[in-house]
């Protein structure tokens, strides 16, 4: 029997793309896609993920847990191999129950993942993933070949203690010139503290004369430690012609430390701008041209009345 991998990793929280193979009528889902969570050193965390069958075949399921660390700035995970160390490690604190289950067609199973906190837990962010894969066994009725699948749940854990909060904005950036105005604006942060943090804000659009033109706000991620994430702002501007300062303005973490960013940008309506020179020249030059025959008509005309006199 054909076995085909087929890994699905999802993380709303994290913005994370789903990373799929073939399309097959095998389907597995997960819920909810992330936890966020705050505990002490010696303290037991339990709480739920629910599995769902959405298929009509019986699936066999397996439930693990392992560490993920930040890949790419667009919210994407790297799920590590069981015992690789990454520095903020989760997964060898977290049990699950039940660790395996037949899941019955168009059915859903609840699972209960406890985090055993240590007493020497180092404060700050610890992250892991739970995963649910199901074997490569195929149904009744199926052609034959076997996918396995896998989802997963992101557990995000700050422990308490003296963390190190630190995020500052690297790039703050938009198209020099554009016709109509640009449809997104970037920012890039940077995370170099010891959690995860989620800045806070807007951006505020102005136009040469100071007046607001768009305000809007700052999308809801996380930015991992010793990481970058890169976040579009979505922008619903006119394409008026102009100069325009776009002001980033942000808090992150606990105390709600600040940062900014300004940058500058030019809507030039070329197109438009195209056809009002093209006119404006067909303009002048019926001008010209009527004036060089009107000189010639008056030029006769005196002529005339020179030699009639």
């Amino acid at each position: 029997m054909k076995s085909r991998f087929q890994m699905l990793l999802v993380g709303a929280l994290l913005g994370v793309v789903a990373i799929t193979g073939v399309k097959t009528a095998y389907a597995l889902s997960i819920s909810p896609l992330n936890f966020e969570v705050n505990g002490n050193p010696g303290e037991k965390i339990s709480n739920i993920v629910r599995i769902y069958n959405d298929t009509e075949s019986v699936m066999s399921v397996e439930m693990t847990v392992q560490d993920f660390v930040a890949a790419g700035e667009k919210g994407e995970v790297l799920v590590k191999e069981a015992g690789e160390e990454t520095g903020y490690g989760l997964a060898k604190w977290v049990g699950l129950t039940p660790a395996s289950f037949s899941l019955a067609p168009r059915s859903s199973q609840m699972v209960e993942f406890t985090i055993d906190v240590p007493i020497s837990a180092e404060p700050g962010g610890h992250y892991a993933s739970i995963l649910a894969s199901t074997g490569g066994t195929p149904g009744e009725g199926s052609s034959g070949v076997g996918v396995v699948q896998k989802i997963g749940s992101l557990l995000l854990l700050n422990v308490a203690g003296e963390v190190r909060e630190d995020m500052s904005v690297l790039e703050f950036t938009v198209p020099e010139f554009s016709e109509y105005g640009p449809e997104t604006i970037t920012a890039r942060f940077s995370n170099e503290g010891t959690v995860h943090l989620k800045p806070r804000g807007f951006v505020l659009v102005k136009n040469m004369l100071g007046g607001e033109i768009a305000r809007v706000d700052l999308p809801q991620l996380n930015v991992l430690p010793n990481s970058v994430r890169k976040v579009d702002i979505p922008l619903e501007q006119g394409g008026q012609f102009g100069r325009y300062e776009a002001t980033l303005a942000a808090i992150y973490g606990a105390t709600n430390e600040p940062v900014s960013a300004v940058t500058v940008y030019w809507v030039i309506p070329w197109k438009a701008l195209a056809v009002i020179g093209a006119i404006i020249l067909v303009l002048l030059v019926l001008i010209i041209k009527a004036r060089k025959r009107l000189g010639i008509a008056f030029r006769i005309i005196f002529k005339g009345n020179s030699s009639g006199s």
